[in-house]
């Protein structure tokens, strides 16, 4: 148990105070009246020869005691429920932001199955360990309380004797949770494993089918569930075999406070009716000793969760703050926005560039075109001019200044970017469309579609722009979802247009409609294309050409043939 991820946790509690007053309120009253219910039954026992209105006395005492402690325990599951769901809510925010400001290197390294665990089955498994712990922790330990005080009030030699005996169970319960944390810790990283498979598995069926790779896939998943069968085994067994060992240690008990208090009975220090009191006294003292222990194990498993939680929360690879850097001016937009690549140079690898000293300017309003074979830094340059990485050296400007200086946000809203690969969200085609601008209205959204093309296949749809979609669709094609993703991209409105393969999975008609609705748009507006159909780029303002990370020529498409050069010989190779 870390006691910094206990606080941790305390602290999203803590926004809660008002639930953690009551809930602490109902486990005191839920406590109290539980454990006087033995007392009074002894007095009652005592009083068999006496006077039956004292009996009945006893038994409505009992029976108010009861009420109470039904009540009590009613009010005190709804709070610590409530409390304890406010809590994971809290975690699951905090999580989802943290994800929304990690690097892209660090994303690009980290499995989506492990942060989909973390922040859904690992926030649960918090959660529930939550839950037992209120549920046990306060009346426990108020009951231990209570109970002890009236059993020194009753007979101190048996109290001491019960209160001598706790250690013994503390220990059994230590050692087992000892061995217990890292089985759960274990458990939940072949968890995130499972997930991670699962997802990528149900997203590529159809490569898998094409393949026949899915019995493979089969056999590797039936090992990895064969290592989470084997682990959760061993932590189910370790955390189980708690309950029995403390119930031994308290029969233990039980039977000594039998002898011990048979023994007094036969002098005049204890009656009967306190002899059945202490009995179950001793039962009462050692259950919430029993559920306490029960609720450390179970811990070990909350706690193997929420350091791997808060190890994410804690990541220190984070996008800096920007709150002094300056956006570009309105007037500055208005003037056209210029790019230049100054002396970049790149590496995902340290030591391995993917860039090296790439030096070009797009100026404002010019069509420019990104070509080379495939891994000469082409996406590259575009990931860092959108700033989702940094250059190891060298920088890039926008209208004089450099991208570092400008606020992110404000820089990408400069941009839209069509990629080759298709992003579509669970949703309408209608909020696919005005994706980052919801407050678009429907008559520019339509608008652009019909630009695009896009609005000959949406009109076929049953719900057309407010039929449901996702990337999963398999009636709508790639180049159909490349064409909504294009159409979000020009109603945007942006002052820079950065196609990467935007038009790779459509026919030669929509690429023909698609080029000409581009043209419409790049009119007055800097643009930069990926491509590898040179066809598609011939009238382009300027052609860097890029090999093996560096840059090899630049030009127009005729300067670049008659120099007879690298472009030339891939123009030759693509006709």
């Amino acid at each position: 148990m870390n006691m910094s991820h206990v606080k941790r946790l305390l602290g999203y509690a803590g926004r809660k105070k008002g639930l953690i007053v009551l809930s602490f309120i109902a486990a005191a009253l839920y406590a109290v009246s539980t454990v006087l219910i033995p007392y009074f039954a002894g007095r009652a026992i005592d009083s068999l020869d006496r006077d039956y209105l004292v009996i009945i006395k006893f038994v409505v005492i009992i029976a108010i005691c009861a009420g109470i402690s039904s009540i009590s325990s009613f009010v005190l599951m709804r709070v610590n429920n409530s409390l304890t769901y406010d809590v994971c809510e809290g975690l699951r925010n905090d999580m989802f932001a943290k994800v929304g400001k990690l690097r892209m290197a660090t994303l690009d390294t980290t499995d989506p199955g492990k942060l989909q665990s973390l922040i859904i089955n690992d926030c649960e498994t918090v959660g529930d360990g939550m839950i037992l712990f209120l549920n046990q922790f306060v009346s426990g330990f108020v009951t231990i309380l209570v109970t002890m005080t009236i059993m020194f009030m009753i007979d101190y030699r048996i109290a001491l004797f019960v209160l001598l005996c706790v250690p013994l169970t503390f220990f059994v319960s230590y050692i087992i949770a000892k061995k217990t944390f890292g089985s759960f810790k274990k458990q939940s990283e072949v968890r995130s494993d499972q997930t991670t498979y699962i997802s990528e598995t149900c997203e590529n069926f159809t490569t898998l089918r094409s393949y026949n790779g899915f019995a493979n896939r089969r056999d590797v998943f039936g090992k990895i569930n064969e290592d989470y069968k084997k682990i959760s085994i061993k932590a189910v067994f370790l955390s189980s075999i708690t309950n029995p060992s403390t119930r031994f240690v308290n029969s233990v008990i039980y039977s000594g406070v039998a002898l011990i208090g048979a023994m007094l009975c036969l002098g005049p220090s204890l009656t009967a009716g306190l002899l059945v009191s202490l009995l179950a006294y001793s039962n009462q003292f050692m259950k919430p000793f029993n559920d306490l222990s029960a609720v450390y194990t179970e811990l070990t498993n909350t706690f193997a969760c929420l350091s791997r939680m808060i190890e994410l929360m804690d990541n220190k690879d984070v996008i800096p703050d920007e709150g002094d850097l300056v956006p570009l001016s309105e007037d500055a937009k208005e003037q056209g926005i210029s790019i230049e690549f100054r002396d970049v140079t790149f590496s995902y690898v340290p030591g391995k560039p993917v860039l090296k000293n790439v030096s070009f300017t797009v100026p404002a309003g010019a069509k420019a075109a990104i070509v080379g074979p495939t891994g000469c830094g082409k996406t590259t340059l575009i990931n860092l001019l959108m700033r989702f990485y940094e250059p190891d050296s060298g920088e890039i400007l926008v209208n004089g200044r450099s991208i570092s200086e400008i606020p992110r946000d404000s820089l990408r809203g400069l941009i839209g970017f069509v990629l080759q690969d298709t992003w579509i969200r669970n949703g309408s085609v209608m909020e696919n469309i005005k994706f980052g601008h919801p407050d678009m209205s429907d008559e520019k959204a339509i608008k652009g579609a019909q630009v695009t093309g896009a609005a000959s296949f949406i009109k076929r749809l049953p719900g057309q722009y407010q039929e449901k979609i996702d990337n999963r669709r398999s009636d709508i094609s790639e180049g159909q979802k490349q064409l909504l993703a294009i159409t979000r991209a020009m109603n945007s409105d942006p002052d820079v247009m950065i196609l990467d393969e935007a038009t790779s999975s459509v026919d030669v008609l929509t690429e023909v409609r698609i080029q000409k609705a581009v043209k419409e748009l790049l009119a007055g507006r800097t643009g930069i294309i990926i491509a590898h159909r040179l066809s598609t780029i011939i009238d382009c303002d300027i052609i860097a050409v890029l090999d093996k990370g560096e840059l090899a020529e630049i030009g127009t498409h005729e300067e670049l043939l008659a120099n007879n050069g690298f472009y030339s010989e891939l123009y030759e190779s693509y006709i």
